[in-house]
């Protein structure tokens, strides 16, 4: 059963603030939501982290890095150290096949929030 301490996202929210400081112009809200999951929202970084500048906020999907980003390849590096970070000590044990969940927690990851707006400060 997913199970996440709020410990563990306290230091998640430390090790974000010593790879990103607020200083460079880096805000993060890093929350525990429901016991199972961690929610991170990038709400300040002084490059555009957004694929579509127009939009508020973005809601990232963390398992297609890869190729959803291929094209913006700062905001890739970025986003990957981040869902790095969020990821630690995590674990996934499920089996698709029989119906079998088992992961250590969940993550939500986003640019802005809906009602933070995601904004850049150089």
């Amino acid at each position: 059963m997913a199970y996440i301490t709020t410990e563990a996202v306290k230091e998640m929210r430390n090790q974000l603030k010593q790879l990103y400081p607020l200083k460079q112009g880096w805000k993060f809200s890093v929350t525990r939501e429901h016991y199972s999951s961690v929610r991170c929202c990038i709400l300040q970084a002084p490059i555009e982290l957004r694929q579509d500048a127009n939009k508020e906020y973005e809601s990232v999907n963390h398992f297609w890095l890869e190729s959803h980003y291929k094209d913006f390849p700062a905001i890739q590096e970025v986003l990957k150290k981040v869902a790095g970070v969020l990821n630690q000590d995590n674990y996934n044990n499920s089996d698709l096949m029989t119906d079998y969940h088992d992961v250590g927690h969940y993550i939500t990851l986003k640019v802005g929030d809906w009602d933070k707006p995601f904004t850049i400060k150089a």
